[in-house]
């Protein structure tokens, strides 16, 4: 096989590579307006979940469909998810302007939390990609997949971490990493992504869907026949 032919590994790679840089900068144009953030990250990631199962080739055009089919749901989490990163920045902003007793400990306290909710939100916009819920069933389901996967969302939070900690110490890698990881970080992430969400993914016709494993109706991720594109009931019982 020719070493730089495109089905020979190191082609497959540069595909990916190129992918990976396409996302990333149609990403980054989408999410300029600022509150089309939500909706970008959405079709980012329904993307890469597609491009991780082989299930799509033609990403731009997957992309626009995804963003405006996923619009308005995305948009109201993000806004939800604005005020929480607010309310924290705010907490961190009061705790080193104003003297307080124990001042180190509710700093740890607040990393703590902090720490925890960029875990629950890293499933936000992947959630919404994946499964058709209402907007406070995707909130309410991606703690209970976080809590129930913790392991796995300890390292998502890892792979999130990371570009920040490179910036930290290689200040002047940040206009590459913007470029870069606004892809690379999602990719890496589903990649996680795809391990927990299959678990409560339709099983083929054959063979039943435990009802207790149904996380809302699956979005059509041509994974299986078109009979599989909705899954049993949430949980909770609730419906989008």
């Amino acid at each position: 096989m020719n070493f730089i032919s495109y089905n020979s590994p190191f082609g497959r790679l540069m595909n990916r590579l190129v992918d990976i840089v396409v996302l990333s900068l149609l990403t980054m144009l989408l999410c300029l307006p600022i509150i089309t953030i939500g909706a970008a990250f959405t079709a980012l990631y329904s993307v890469l979940l597609k491009v991780i199962r082989e299930t799509d080739q033609n990403i731009i055009r997957t992309y626009f469909k995804a963003f405006k089919s996923n619009f308005f749901k995305s948009t109201v989490l993000w806004a939800i998810m604005a005020v929480v990163i607010f309310i924290l920045y705010m907490d961190f902003y009061l705790l080193s302007a104003v003297a307080m007793a124990n001042e180190d400990l509710i700093r740890i306290v607040l990393l703590i939390i902090s720490a925890f909710i960029a875990m629950v939100g890293s499933y936000i916009f992947p959630m919404q990609a994946q499964f058709e819920n209402s907007i406070f069933g995707t909130i309410k389901k991606s703690f209970l997949i976080c809590i129930m996967n913790l392991p796995r969302s300890i390292a998502i939070l890892g792979v999130l971490l990371c570009p920040i900690l490179v910036v930290l110490f290689f200040p002047e890698t940040v206009y590459f990493l913007l470029i870069f990881c606004i892809g690379a970080i999602p990719y890496l992430q589903t990649e996680i992504f795809v391990r927990v969400f299959d678990r409560y993914m339709p099983k083929a016709p054959e063979e039943p869907t435990p009802v207790d494993l149904s996380y809302g109706r699956h979005k059509n991720m041509n994974l299986h026949s078109e009979d599989l594109n909705s899954s049993a009931d949430a949980i909770s019982g609730d419906s989008p």
